[in-house]
């Protein structure tokens, strides 16, 4: 990646994280740091774990690619992606065009493309298999009311329609399906025939999608095994939070509060920053779980602060990652053809 477009994406990415620091403001950050005191640093920690395993899971998406490509790299790539998902405003996937400028100098664009679409896929596959446990062991652990129960029974369909999409995505490939539903849709005919001029190109991806589920399904598995466990493993963040504040939970109820938030911010993903879907999912599964209600609150601003501390190292990465000097026939898109 070249030093203006990583400088665009810097300088982009920090007026946004200072327009959320200020919204949220300075004093209210100092007061809940100084009230989770010394606990703010394994609440921090859980994460490098858990971006760490989200970079093992692309590293066995990539294996074909990877005397190209360093494992620091990947992880520092995937930080930044992930940095920059907090801060695009609607969707969340404001980091896979980073990681494809990013990766395009060394892989090429196809490579590029295929592999973060591949690991995107995995990404949103292993939250469907999370929720699909944890609603399980929900419903077999807890006393629900009917409503709950109708709701719980709801997310765990959809968890499984999710999971079904997504195998036979990666089954069938997920580009030529995509065009077919925007040929369906009024309006589109213009972005039909540009996307027709690449289509030689899309199925090239297309098809590396289709190779690396069938040729590959040890790693395909393996990748999905640490996204899964890092949803495990994030859960962790909230028995630290809670002990801030004199309260201990257990690990199966960690899981809960994550599945449950994680599920509801989800179905809201189109609510800008996810401005009081957080909140409100904590509140909400807190009062599930017969804890004082107010403690989501708690929970979610403890959340949002170590959102900012990992946004800021990430975009910091962003500069200091070393620009390599451009590589004319990656870089000419009509040349890979």
């Amino acid at each position: 990646m070249n030093k203006k477009v990583k400088t665009i994406f810097f300088i982009i990415g920090l007026v946004i994280f200072v327009f959320l620091t200020n919204e949220f403001g300075i004093e209210n950050i100092v007061i809940n740091i100084q009230k989770t005191g010394w606990w703010l640093l394994p609440i921090i920690g859980v994460w490098f774990i858990v971006y760490l395993m989200n970079a093992l899971a692309w590293w066995f998406v990539l294996k074909s690619q990877r005397k190209k490509v360093s494992f620091l790299e990947i992880f520092s790539i995937s930080l930044s992606g992930f940095a920059i998902n907090y801060i695009t405003p609607v969707v969340n996937l404001g980091g896979e065009p980073y990681k494809i400028i990013a990766l395009k100098e060394k892989l090429g664009i196809h490579k590029a493309v295929s592999s973060v679409l591949l690991y995107s896929m995995l990404h949103f596959l292993s939250s469907f298999v999370f929720w699909i446990m944890v609603i399980l062991l929900m419903f077999l652990t807890i006393p629900l009311s009917f409503d709950l129960q109708i709701i719980l029974g709801a997310g765990f369909i959809a968890a499984v329609l999710g999971v079904l999409f997504f195998y036979s995505r990666h089954k069938n490939g997920i580009i030529n399906s995509l065009i077919k539903i925007i040929s369906k849709l009024p309006f589109t005919t213009k972005l039909i025939t540009k996307i027709k001029l690449e289509e030689d190109s899309l199925i090239t991806i297309d098809n590396q999608i289709v190779d690396f589920y069938g040729n590959n399904k040890f790693d395909f598995y393996i990748s999905l095994m640490f996204e899964v466990a890092a949803r495990f493993v994030a859960s962790i963040e909230f028995i630290f939070i809670l002990r801030a504040i004199g309260i201990n939970i257990s690990f199966q109820e960690a899981l809960y509060i994550n599945a449950f938030s994680s599920f509801v911010m989800n179905i809201f993903f189109f609510v800008p920053l996810e401005l009081g879907v957080r909140e409100g999912s904590l509140y909400f599964i807190m009062n599930i779980l017969k804890f004082s209600s107010g403690i989501g609150i708690y929970i979610g601003l403890v959340n949002r602060i170590r959102e900012f501390f990992w946004i800021f190292i990430g975009l910091l990465l962003i500069q200091l990652r070393k620009t390599n000097l451009p590589n004319k026939e990656v870089i000419n898109y009509a040349d890979i053809k």
